[in-house]
């Protein structure tokens, strides 16, 4: 790895600070040195963040320095469990749950399939059964790891807004979903006692987390389980190891707003001129339509409350994935507007379709233009070719590359940003004033509050102006201890020991096993950890592990030392790296592919590429200034700007000759 002289730090310093970066001596010297100078360089508090060394994800990673990469066929093993879809090979539009998408192999990236691993499950009886440790002990209490290292505290990020953490969550409930297993007779299985306590003889299908005794919060209850994920077994597929059923689509396709299964696609539209439904809210806006019986799906005693109905059920999760949703649905109403203009001969299917894929192409274009640079680092996306292109046609579709949603990725890797939630939203005002605060436990299930008077933009504002908590290993109280909180109860779940848990229950192997096969050597000893993880944090871990192999891959990530520009240490970095290369280069109907039967044209393409998440925001919503950079804070380097300087879509192209 290249040093950096001194000299030149100074003066990538200096030149960020003026925001300059054509700054001629800073660029001499950076060529002279032998660093490529990128435009990609991320600025943070005023100085250059460059990443030297990007390392290569694992498919792109010479094979003897990523050890234990599963061969395709074991990729694609729960393939034999789902029967083939029959294709229409000249259809121009993504079918909605995802079929199709691959002609060859058309299960891949289909809702109600399964996972894909890419790195062999660690199963103890090598089937379904969680990983124990070396010993052959059960591996330590998730809850104990929980409370020993990763313990509430304030400490907010030096970069990024709560749009980040945000956006985020949207593009995991737009590439996944897992079910519960259930009991016999199918009803949901019930894992704990009534009165908190853990049963003397655990459901074989329950997770065990149980809250030890000397626990500050051993008093209230004694026990945390959940429902295990519905797997391949469940339908009776005989796979080894199993696979994690998923319920959505894997691509990133806004099936969040749309549906991923043609019954829930057809119920949200109104069949007349593309539209999906809304219902009218404060100033005759915009809302997502309501479920029928509110009191099933939202935490309220009234059936006619605010409770939305869009393509994913966890739309009601909390306000904040509301208020995206919705800025979705107004997209795409909006987009049928303008195209119905330009093309008054087309029909509700055709308008609904061409505003579905044009919303697609510019969310997948804010995706790998604004958040991949941010969550994984603007060197490290270059390096991995997820950066998009400046012009023209991308013609790097890999047909033989699964795109399904990885076990890791979404079992460990991506939960990670559970790290940045806030405990306390802020809703702020056009003058950039909070006007108030809601404490997050208090609206879980709960988001008629969206539709109260300005509410939705001042959730909006306060998304780009409230600072995200800092990636790291600390979280808030509001969902390690609090998560989905009765409204009537001082208690709720804890999200870090599930994540744990979940990460076993999915199969995933130690964290040493991800080193290797993420380029870094073998650990055999917990001191070997200190290439990543500080001293500090490795003897904790060496006192609550019996063995370097036993230790969690969620765990260890979550303290390794963040990239240079990333949001992820090394092995979330890598996963995640995987798992958005997948989901591009394994997408047939990806916006920026050419020669495929659903490419834009040149000259749309080149509309699209204008997309930004502030643009999209100006249009969807009321606020009148936004930052150009919408993840990032706003500070001299990212001011405010009108909503009306923000470049916009000329959608001329698309009027039919």
């Amino acid at each position: 790895m290249k040093r950096v002289p001194i000299l030149l730090v100074l003066i990538a310093s200096i030149s960020c600070k003026l925001q300059n970066k054509e700054n001629k001596l800073f660029t001499d010297l950076y060529n002279n040195s032998e660093i490529q100078y990128e435009e990609s360089q991320s600025c943070m508090n005023g100085e250059f963040i460059i990443d030297l060394n990007p390392s290569n994800i694992p498919s792109l990673m010479d094979s003897s320095k990523s050890i234990g990469l599963l061969q395709p066929q074991d990729i694609d093993l729960a393939d034999k469990c789902f029967p083939k879809p029959v294709c229409d090979p000249i259809a121009k539009y993504r079918t909605i749950n995802g079929s199709c998408n691959n002609l060859l192999f058309p299960i891949w990236g289909q809702a109600k399939s399964a996972n894909i691993r890419i790195i062999q499950a660690d199963y103890s009886d090598g089937k379904s059964q969680q990983r124990r440790a070396k010993s052959g002990k059960q591996l330590p209490n998730a809850r104990k790891i929980r409370t020993t290292l990763f313990p509430s505290k304030d400490n907010p990020s030096p970069k990024y807004n709560l749009l980040f953490m945000q956006f985020g969550q949207t593009v995991a409930h737009d590439t996944e979903l897992i079910l519960s297993k259930t009991s016999s007779n199918g009803s949901t299985l019930e894992c704990c006692n009534s009165d908190g306590s853990t049963p003397k003889i655990l459901p074989q299908d329950c997770l065990q987390i149980t809250i030890p005794y000397d626990d500050p919060d051993a008093s209230k209850r004694r026990c945390l389980s959940t429902p295990r994920a519905a797997d391949t077994a469940d339908i009776g597929c005989q796979i080894k190891p199993v696979r994690q059923q998923i319920e959505v689509t894997s691509f990133i396709d806004a099936s969040l707003l749309y549906g991923s299964d043609e019954i829930t696609a057809r119920s949200l539209r109104t069949l007349s001129y593309g539209k999906l439904r809304r219902q009218l809210g404060p100033k005759g806006k915009s809302y997502l339509p309501n479920v029928k019986q509110a009191t099933k799906e939202c935490n309220v005693v009234n059936d006619g409350t605010v409770c939305y109905a869009s393509g994913d059920i966890r739309v009601n999760q909390h306000p904040d994935i509301a208020v995206q949703t919705i800025s979705l649905l107004r997209l795409h109403n909006i987009l049928c507007d303008d195209l119905k203009k330009i093309n008054p001969s087309w029909d509700d299917e055709r308008l609904y379709q061409e505003a579905r894929k044009l919303l697609i192409g510019m969310y997948q274009h804010v995706v790998y233009n604004e958040f991949v640079p941010g969550l994984l680092g603007k060197d490290f996306s270059k390096a991995n070719k997820l950066l998009p292109l400046k012009k023209g046609f991308n013609m790097d579709y890999d047909k033989f590359l699964n795109p399904t949603t990885i076990t890791s990725f979404t079992g460990a890797a991506y939960r990670s940003l559970h790290s940045e939630i806030q405990g306390y939203v802020d809703l702020i005002n056009e003058a950039r004033k909070v006007t108030s605060k809601i404490r997050l436990s208090d609206f879980f299930l709960r988001t008629d509050i969206v539709q109260r008077g300005d509410n939705y933009d001042s959730f909006t504002r306060g998304l780009l102006s409230q600072i995200a908590q800092d990636q790291d290993q600390y979280f808030t109280p509001e969902v390690s201890e609090y998560l989905f909180r009765d409204p009537n109860k001082t208690e709720g779940f804890d999200l870090v020991s599930i994540d744990m848990e979940r990460g076993r229950d999915f199969g995933e192997p130690s964290y040493n096993k991800f080193r290797q096969l993420c380029g870094l050597s073998e650990a055999k000893t917990f001191d070997d950890f200190t290439d990543q993880i500080t001293k500090k944090n490795v003897d904790i871990l060496a006192s609550l592990y019996e063995h370097v192999d036993d230790v969690d891959f969620y765990v260890a990530g979550l303290l390794e030392k963040l990239k240079p520009g990333s949001s992820l240490g090394h092995t979330f970095q890598c996963i995640s790296g995987e798992m958005f290369f997948r989901w591009k280069f394994g997408d047939r109907f990806f916006y920026e592919f050419g020669n495929q039967t659903g490419s834009f044209r040149s000259d749309q393409l080149d509309e699209i590429r204008k997309t930004t998440l502030s643009l999209i925001i100006c249009m969807t919503s009321d606020i009148q200034s936004i930052q150009r950079n919408a993840f990032d804070v706003i500070s001299n380097h990212n001011p405010l700007v009108p909503c009306s300087s923000i470049p916009k879509l000329n959608l001329d192209p698309w009027k039919e000759l």
